[in-house]
């Protein structure tokens, strides 16, 4: 049996196992998008396998078959496990329902490049999720303790592929989440190059960690909360901040004093406060990193 025969019976072995993994729901149909991403390691295996047929190390051009097969199947797999509700090719939606003994939510979500609107807080769900067609969904894991719900949602591009495949189209954003307007929200957010569109108004946030490099940053703030702690940074990020005007502002950031200057806030101790920041039920506090390109903030 030459090492090319050998490599044809492995390829025919992995679409088999694949097409099996499919109708059982084990995988999606992501893994074309995979294999398809996957084919220069192909070419890889297939040259290694030219190179050592009829040599005393023709057993190497053997190992490049099985290196074909198994990686295939790791690569199909971690890419694109999870059912349909995980599929590339279509948009699925994410909901979980409200449970009554809950008393905040602590959420954290990390989205590698994917692009991310977080807005229209629900009085009957504790998240309500919707991920657009071709785009890898997120992984989401959800648990809680002592009455407080814990959020995960990961992003699944980093693996083998590492996101290699994207297709663009019309809508405006790759994720979108809303959470709770009854239970106060303990937000992280993570990311890299993407466009952040976070409309807080209607939800009781109490406190925000923000940083994503080289990205677009919206966020607009309420005044559910009677204080609200934000901390914002990200490498060569633009940040447009919008604050109510019936909520105390007070921001620590002397890279972006002229700005401060500008909007009327005046300096006490190292922040930097508007007029009425001690005569209003609601304040928010906000932290900005040195490392922003842009920033620009206004009251509505």
């Amino acid at each position: 049996m030459t090492p090319a025969r050998f490599r044809w019976g492995m390829l025919l072995i992995l679409f088999g196992v694949l097409i099996l993994l499919k109708n059982i729901d084990v995988i999606n149909y992501n893994f074309f998008i995979d294999l398809l991403a996957f084919f220069p390691f192909f070419l890889i295996a297939v040259g290694i396998e030219k190179i050592f047929t009829r040599s005393r190390a023709e057993f190497i051009a053997y190992l490049s078959s099985v290196f074909l097969l198994v990686g295939g199947i790791y690569i199909a797999y971690t890419g694109s496990y999870g059912g349909s509700d995980s599929s590339f090719f279509e948009a699925s939606t994410y909901r979980l329902d409200m449970y009554p003994t809950l008393k905040a939510v602590h959420a954290t979500v990390d989205l590698d490049e994917n692009d991310l609107t977080i807005r229209d807080a629900s009085s009957s769900d504790l998240l309500y999720s919707r991920f657009r067609k071709f785009t890898r969904k997120p992984k989401i894991d959800f648990n809680w303790e002592n009455d407080e719900a814990y959020i995960d949602v990961k992003g699944r591009s980093r693996n083998l592929i590492g996101g290699l495949v994207k297709i663009e189209t019309d809508e405006r954003s790759d994720w979108y989440l809303s959470f709770s307007k009854v239970l106060p929200l303990f937000l992280k957010c993570f990311g890299k190059n993407a466009d952040i569109h976070l409309n807080l108004s209607t939800t009781p946030l109490r406190e925000l960690e923000l940083n994503a490099k080289e990205s677009d940053i919206y966020l607009k703030l309420g005044d559910m909360e009677p204080r609200v702690v934000i901390n914002l940074g990200g490498d060569e990020s633009s940040l447009r901040l919008r604050v109510p005007t019936s909520s105390g502002l007070k921001i620590k950031g002397g890279e972006y004093r002229e700005l401060f200057d500008e909007i009327g806030l005046v300096e006490q101790q190292g922040y930097f406060l508007n007029d009425s920041y001690d005569s209003l039920r609601s304040k928010i506090d906000v932290n900005l990193e040195d490392n922003l390109s842009s920033v620009s903030i206004d009251f509505y």
